[in-house]
């Protein structure tokens, strides 16, 4: 049986604080958040940094608030005090005061200024996306460099879709490698693969989303067709990096029996991938299409025990080592 993927891929013991090359640590890009001590994107304990926009629309998406190019406000009522601070300081008039007392945005109106978010001290307002620096965000992740050494872990880019901003993107992962920082990158695979290309030479380990197999299912449940995700899954793999594809489940979506048929028929076309990460869909995003003022299109059933381990099963009667949930 063959062995997961992932291990380091060079020493992540290096020294860290030294100074970066000026062009990479003043790049800058659309960072949504950082989350620290994650376990479940690579191997070891990581950061994962989340960047600002994607362009794809997936139905299921569980994190609305990296689609945008540009800054999110999200609005909790359930914190509000109602001091009306935020009435006040809105130059647009943009938020409101509904027939029931309900404080409510108007998301035609505002213009993401922020001045809200300043003057509310419940926090009931919040900016989702930042404008950083290479610097500051490694900055940020070396503070948990001992578990990274400890763990294996390492810094992990997710999005939204980190090759929406190539650029920033390319000169993170450079400045991980310099600070000898293990890197992974999860991707939908959708971009020139020019672009995808420019980023392996700094990534340890690729984690590509595949969604659905079928051409036309993919294009009606994302918004792109899957042909140039595909053959970039088949050039990254001949390339040589460690990669480790990872498979939402989704019941009436993906789910079916074909489906993975069909993904095992081309991972055996191409060869050396070992792992395949089965991910349970989940409704745990849909309060935060809430809190953006969208409407959650997909209520769907969670999949059954049952049925991700008889998938689980099929690949790794295929071959492949299976983990449920990354």
């Amino acid at each position: 049986m063959a062995e997961p993927v992932g291990s380091l891929a060079r020493d992540a013991s290096g020294p860290s604080g030294g100074a970066l090359p000026a062009e990479i640590a003043g790049v800058t890009g659309f960072v949504s958040r950082i989350r620290r001590l994650a376990i479940h994107d690579g191997p070891g304990i990581r950061s994962v940094v989340f960047l600002k926009g994607c362009p794809l629309r997936c139905a299921w998406c569980a994190a609305p608030e990296t689609q945008a190019d540009q800054a999110d406000l999200e609005h909790f009522p359930e914190r509000c005090l109602v001091c009306d601070e935020c009435l006040r300081v809105c130059p647009e008039g943009a938020i409101r005061v509904e027939s029931d007392g309900r404080r409510s945005i108007d998301r035609q109106t505002c213009t993401l200024c922020g001045r809200c978010v300043e003057v509310c001290y419940a926090e009931a307002l919040r900016l989702v996306g930042v404008r950083r620096t290479v610097a500051d965000v490694l900055a940020e992740c070396e503070r948990d460099r001992v578990f990274y050494n400890r763990s294996g872990g390492g810094i992990t880019l997710s999005g939204g879709e980190p090759l929406h901003q190539p650029e920033f993107t390319r000169a993170l992962l450079r400045a991980c490698r310099l600070s000898g920082l293990h890197t992974a990158m999860e991707t939908s695979g959708y971009s020139d693969w020019e672009i995808l290309q420019s980023v392996l030479a700094d990534l340890d380990l690729l984690l590509y989303d595949v969604k659905h197999m079928d051409a036309q299912q993919h294009e009606a449940l994302t918004g792109v067709t899957n042909e140039g995700i595909l053959e970039n899954l088949r050039r990254a793999i001949r390339s040589g990096i460690s990669t480790i594809v990872r498979v939402p489940v989704i019941p009436g979506i993906n789910a079916a029996a074909d489906n993975f048929r069909a993904l095992a028929r081309l991972l055996h076309e191409v060869g050396s991938i070992r792992q395949i990460d089965l991910l349970p869909y989940h409704r745990l995003g849909e309060a935060t299409y809430a809190r953006l003022g969208k409407a959650y299109a997909l209520t769907l059933p969670l999949p059954t025990e049952e049925h991700l381990q008889a998938l689980a099963e099929f690949l790794r009667s295929e071959g492949f080592v299976v983990t449920l949930g990354g």
